[in-house]
């Protein structure tokens, strides 16, 4: 047999057994495999943010609710740190207050759209992950499970306590994702099914 040809059967011999090795079924799930499927994720530095309406504002038609004092309190947080300036317009019923950035908040608040129109918004924590809990393996699938990751707000940046529009973010509280594993196209996979839950 000529050179050539053993090292065409050779190469087929190990395309065949990456092909068998690929194939193979993977060890049934367990806890430390899920704790590993999601170390490299949960070590990433998330922020979390907050936002503001750029216009608060309320009429006879739209009366003022709970959001919209915190919304002002926030602006006026603003206004003070210098980041915005308000320009309001009050009467005994209505008022309408708008907020521009100024030179020095145009570097820290971003701005996006929102139902209530567009907003101001700035990163005011992180979220930390603390690690897995309440892991289930399916009963008659190996490599399928579910669990509750568990996480918490902090490192709060100088901006938490000015945003008192933030929604249920409580700092070293904890709370708890819920997120499925399973095996597809030779590789592990997650999913979160339900991003925040009390962590109670």
């Amino acid at each position: 047999m000529s050179r050539t040809k053993r090292g065409i059967l050779l190469l087929g011999a190990f395309v065949m057994l990456a092909c068998i090795l690929a194939c193979s079924k993977p060890e049934p799930l367990t806890e430390q495999k899920a704790q590993q499927i999601v170390a490299s994720w949960m070590f990433k530095r998330e922020p979390v943010y907050a936002e503001v309406p750029q216009r608060v504002w309320w009429t006879p038609k739209a009366p003022k609710d709970d959001y919209d004092e915190k919304a002002l309190r926030t602006l006026r947080n603003l206004e003070r740190a210098g980041l915005v300036t308000v320009t309001e317009k009050v009467s005994p019923d209505s008022a309408e207050y708008i907020a521009k950035v100024t030179k020095k908040g145009f570097t820290i608040l971003g701005t996006a759209p929102s139902h209530r129109g567009p907003v101001y918004r700035a990163t005011i924590c992180m979220k930390v992950y603390d690690g897995l809990r309440d892991f289930v393996r399916h009963p008659t699938e190996p490599t399928v499970s579910h669990a509750e990751l568990v996480w918490h707000y902090d490192n709060p940046t100088w901006l938490y306590p000015l945003f008192e529009t933030k929604i249920n973010k409580p700092l070293k509280t904890p709370f708890v994702s819920h997120v499925s594993f399973w095996y597809d196209k030779h590789e592990w996979r997650f999913e979160v099914n339900v991003r925040k839950t009390t962590g109670a």
